[in-house]
């Protein structure tokens, strides 16, 4: 029995890591700007530079990450290179985030475990949570 709940645990450690890893290919907000993008339809990697706000080679940087990781594809139209969503429940995923960010998106904002070291220090002088503040 022990031997069938350890192989079940590595399995779930594995899902865990899968998961983990494409949280954290989402995490970056220039990747994150280029699939929001590519919602809209496929599209050339200099209209989702100018989309996303990057420089081109910022650009092609992530979209060689992203087409690494299974998330974009890309197919070669004579000079140009149109990417786009590799399955439709990459779109789902990115509408289901927006959906959470527009419940808990202060929430997410203020969150001192999350962004620049400068943000998770306590504010000076405020020690209590967040819900616990007048405003």
């Amino acid at each position: 029995m022990d031997a069938v709940r350890d192989s079940l645990q590595a399995g779930d450690d594995r899902e865990h890591e899968a998961a983990a890893k494409l949280f954290r290919g989402l995490s970056d907000a220039g990747r994150l700007a280029l699939l929001r993008a590519l919602r809209d339809g496929p599209t050339t990697a200099g209209a989702l530079a100018t989309a996303a706000g990057l420089s081109p080679s910022g650009a092609s940087n992530h979209l060689r990450c992203l087409l690494e990781c299974g998330l974009v594809t890309v197919e070669l139209a004579g000079r140009n290179s149109i990417y786009r969503l590799a399955d439709p429940s990459i779109a789902r995923l990115l509408e289901a985030g927006d959906g959470v960010l527009a419940l808990v998106g202060p929430l997410i904002e203020a969150c001192r475990n999350y962004g620049p070291p400068r943000r998770r220090q306590p504010a000076q002088g405020r020690s209590e949570p967040l819900s616990q503040r007048a405003g």
